[in-house]
């Protein structure tokens, strides 16, 4: 990881309460060892959360996006970006005054290049030890780094900064949280548009259980073959009462480690929610399907259909295989015959 900048604030405000007091720095903090240490603890706990991908709400009177876009049309040099922070904390500390259960905590926000993506971080830590932030004059120093885990990251955002110049979906992510009127202050802060697609979501995991290395098999002490591995997901998602799907869950269940699918998709920037509903007609891609007429038994993976099986649109008798694979295999089966 490369840590370009970061700046702390501080928004205090008591649960119960409506009363906020806003720390402000006037400078970043100094990228070193201890800097550096911080974003790199934070953006793992970020990779061990439940996210959820959105884009910006960019209809009229949405401040963060305007100034986010203001930011990005700028030179994005230091004072560039501190004056973005400070006029979005300013504007948080607006919004959370009415939410009586709502509090506040330290707001890191850094810009850092991760995987080969380059990132806005923005984090919200609560820092209980009171080991890892002091205020300076100007500032705040990082101490320690020992004490930020994921119990103290208590909300946070990241927007992908190539993604977002192309305006490719899903640029913008944040952590899901189960506490949904402490949580949608965040969300409307950030004015999210969040996509919600099942269907997306489900070729998405279809495309990682076809290519990540799969499981071992306990009967054969063997991985398991690639049909095998599709219908035990099909069957573990539709045993779900809801029909949702929880990427850490089902990586559990099949690796004995809740990180291996989540860590499959950030390392192959696959951008796929961490929990969602899934699409009853693309999960069936992971059966198989199997049709028994005129003699030809014909199976194979839903998934394959549109890719390498079509029908023809000339002539409704007709169906294409295009797999050099295949065709050479049955040219063998019949050669082998007819010698």
């Amino acid at each position: 990881m490369i840590l370009n900048k970061i700046i702390i604030h501080e928004l205090n405000k008591v649960s119960g309460s409506n009363e906020t007091n806003l720390i402000l720095s006037d400078e970043l903090v100094d990228i070193d060892a201890n800097s550096v240490g911080l974003v790199e603890a934070l953006n793992k706990s970020y990779n061990s959360d439940r996210v959820l991908y959105a884009v910006f709400d960019k209809s009229d009177g949405k401040y963060f996006p305007e100034k986010f876009s203001e930011y990005k049309d700028s030179g994005q040099d230091t004072q560039d970006f501190i004056s973005l922070t400070r006029n979005v904390i300013g504007n948080l500390e607006t919004l959370i005054q009415p939410i009586t259960l709502a509090t506040g905590g330290y707001f890191v926000f850094s810009e850092y290049s991760n995987n080969n993506n380059d990132f806005l971080g923005i984090f919200l830590i609560r820092d209980t030890e009171g080991k890892t932030l002091s205020k300076t004059e100007n500032s705040f120093s990082i101490d320690s780094i020992e004490y930020v885990d994921t119990s103290n990251l208590a909300m946070a955002c990241r927007i992908n900064h190539g993604k977002y110049e192309i305006d490719e979906e899903n640029y913008l992510s944040l952590t899901q949280l189960r506490q949904q009127e402490i949580s949608e202050y965040f969300k409307n802060w950030i004015s999210i548009e969040q996509i919600e697609s099942s269907s997306e979501y489900t070729k998405q995991l279809y495309e990682i259980i076809s290519q990540i290395e799969r499981p071992e098999n306990p009967d054969t002490g063997q991985e398991y073959e690639i049909e095998v591995f599709r219908n035990l997901v099909y069957n573990y998602a539709t045993s779900s009462p809801n029909r949702t799907i929880n990427l850490r869950d089902l990586s559990q269940h099949f690796y004995n480690n809740p990180n291996i699918l989540p860590n499959y998709a950030l390392e192959n920037d696959i951008s796929i929610d961490t929990e969602f509903r899934y699409n009853a007609r693309q999960l069936k891609r992971f059966i198989k399907l199997e049709v028994n007429r005129d003699g030809i038994n014909f199976k194979i993976s839903r998934g394959t259909f549109d890719d390498k099986v079509r029908f023809s649109e000339q002539d409704d008798s007709l169906v294409i295989i295009e797999s050099a694979a295949f065709a050479n295999a049955l040219r063998n089966e019949v050669n082998n015959l007819n010698n």
